[in-house]
């Protein structure tokens, strides 16, 4: 829902020299009631489960991540700035972030780290270890004598007999 209420909330004027157009106000008339319908319809019922089963301290971050998602459509409401919006949301969202590890305390797991303050590595998401691109690249004769040829893969082609794919399963 956080991710819901953003797709709205970009429909802002940017600051208060930007005005918000009909257009955009038109799609927040729109979705804003859909947002609410959902909340109301979807989590809800939810929360309700979860309450049910959770610890206290989950409970209370699951009542609390509701209330936000309410709370950041407040600046969508009152038509306000973006630049009054997002830092709500970035709000909401450390809150969920807070949820999720008390989630996986819960369950006995590790909490994860904030993932807008993990630093990754130049080649991620893959795997250092496991094979690039490039290897599952297919040589075809015409690139092998067009001089600068951009590599293609051919709809249908298949690898060549000795080629050697890892599974995955390997060390």
């Amino acid at each position: 829902m956080l991710r819901d209420i953003d797709h709205i909330g970009v429909f802002l004027g940017y600051d208060e020299q930007h005005n918000l157009s009909e257009e955009d106000d038109a799609l927040i008339r729109e979705d804003l009631p859909e947002y609410f319908a959902k909340w109301d319809d979807e989590l809800q019922p939810l929360l309700e489960e979860l309450q049910l089963i959770s610890s206290t301290e989950v409970a209370d971050l699951s009542d609390r991540i509701s209330g936000a998602l309410m709370e950041v459509t407040a600046p969508i409401e009152k038509r306000e700035a973006f630049v009054e919006y997002y830092p709500v949301w970035f709000q909401a969202k450390d809150l969920l972030t807070v949820l999720r590890n008390a989630m996986r305390a819960e369950l006995g797991v590790g909490a994860l780290p904030d993932g807008s303050l993990v630093r990754r590595e130049e080649d991620w998401p893959w795997l250092p270890a496991r094979p690039s691109a490039e290897h599952y690249r297919q040589r075809h004769r015409a690139m092998d004598t067009a001089p600068g040829a951009s590599p293609s893969v051919s709809p249908g082609a298949r690898p060549a007999e000795d080629a050697e794919i890892p599974n995955g399963n390997e060390e």
